[in-house]
């Protein structure tokens, strides 16, 4: 696909990792222009997602690529294939949020000054053609050309690409149409990072490793595990009374360190609180505001920011969680036992929702320890106290707005 004079805008995520987005150019200028010429709309003026088809640079096959724009005229999004990534350019704070689903990470550049939209730009010369609908939305066709490169372009009145084809400044010919359009008003969600990815500095320099900006910025729910079939020669089966309780029943006050998101990544630390009377757990991270309370009898996962009076409200991850007393069904097989963080726990061997064998540390009364995976330690508890819970830790503020959840 054709960017008529402009190159492919690639942004590397991480070693190892390109983030491509065809010809998708992110831009940083203002998006303002000389109204009166005769010139399409560079950008949107209304809230808008486009499904577009395209047709990559040295390649027969088209691409689908879905692109988000606020009708505020500042900020875009670009959801890459399959879902690996994103990209969300804000013009007015002049950066790019680049967003790997992955690895759960996202780094901030800045983004490039002197473009004006995706693929205009007031530099090039506009002559108007006659009108054709696409995507059953009726646009204005125009005959662009630059120094070098030329295009035809569709446009609606409310700015709007829905075609784009020609050439660029490379001679390199390519592509792109709209196959749907939808003006639905969009969430405050859609241009914000999902909850609990962490930031991470790209590498200076070849054979760096990304490092995190803030180690102990991130919050996620720790859940309790339920045993699948497990292979009885790697463990002592036991029967189903005997089996661990997996979520705590008592009070208690638990400091871990979680593994990185990806490798190269330091651990990061994580406060967990349990309230047996409320069977509510809270997740803070250290030097940040925003943390975590989940209600296990609501199966409800509330995260808060009282700083900026923000909260987001949705369904608890994993299965119900038994009531205090409980031990859950399923095969559980104890493969040994340790002490982790000055308390003894019996390590079970546990095959997780995804097929992915644990090694887990559970206390007597269901403090999860420690978890290994491919004898690589992913949780592990530094501290443990065990002390009554303050009920009003577990209370969410009235005064904050409700925002919807990143999907």
């Amino acid at each position: 696909m054709s960017s008529l004079l402009k190159k492919n805008y690639q942004l590397p995520l991480y070693k190892g990792v390109m983030f491509g987005l065809g010809s998708f150019v992110m831009i940083s200028g203002a998006w303002a222009q000389d109204v009166s010429s005769e010139k399409p709309l560079f950008m949107p003026k209304r809230d808008v997602t486009v499904l577009y088809a395209v047709k990559p640079e040295n390649s027969s096959l088209l691409q689908s690529r879905k692109i988000i724009f606020s009708g505020d005229g500042n900020r875009l999004r670009v959801d890459g294939p399959d879902n690996m990534g994103i990209v969300i350019v804000d013009s007015a704070k002049k950066t790019a949020t680049v967003i790997a689903n992955k690895s759960r990470v996202y780094a901030v550049v800045p983004s490039k000054s002197d473009q004006y939209g995706l693929f205009l730009d007031p530099k090039m010369t506009f002559q108007k053609k006659g009108t054709e609908r696409i995507a059953g939305v009726l646009c204005r066709d125009w005959k662009v050309k630059g120094p070098k490169g030329s295009a035809v372009v569709c446009i609606t009145d409310d700015g709007v690409l829905l075609k784009q084809e020609g050439t660029d400044a490379d001679g390199v010919e390519g592509k792109t149409v709209a196959l749907s359009v939808d003006y639905s008003k969009l969430p405050e969600a859609t241009f914000q990072i999902p909850v609990g990815y962490q930031p991470v500095k790209l590498p200076q320099h070849k054979g760096d490793t990304p490092t995190l900006i803030a180690p102990n910025s991130v919050a996620q729910p720790l859940i309790p595990m339920k045993a699948k079939a497990a292979d009885e020669s790697k463990g002592l089966k036991v029967d189903a009374d005997q089996n661990p309780f997996i979520t705590p029943q008592h009070d208690v006050d638990v400091v871990y360190a979680i593994a990185g998101a990806m490798p190269g990544l330091p651990p990061f630390h994580q406060r967990m609180r349990w309230s047996v009377g409320e069977w509510k757990q809270r997740i803070d991270s250290q030097g940040v505001d925003t943390y975590m309370i989940t209600d296990y009898k609501k199966q409800q996962l509330v995260v808060l920011n009282p700083e900026l009076k923000k909260k987001t409200t949705m369904p608890a991850p994993g299965d119900s969680t038994l009531a205090p007393g409980q031990r859950p069904a399923g095969d559980y097989m104890k493969v040994g036992e340790a002490t982790v963080a000055g308390q003894h726990c019996n390590e079970w061997q546990i095959v997780d929702s995804e097929g992915n064998p644990n090694d887990i540390c559970y206390t007597d009364d269901g403090v999860m320890l420690r978890v290994v995976r491919n004898n690589i330690p992913l949780v592990v508890a530094l501290k443990v106290n065990y002390a009554p819970q303050d009920a009003k830790l577990f209370q969410v503020p009235s005064n904050l707005t409700e925002l919807a959840p990143a999907q």
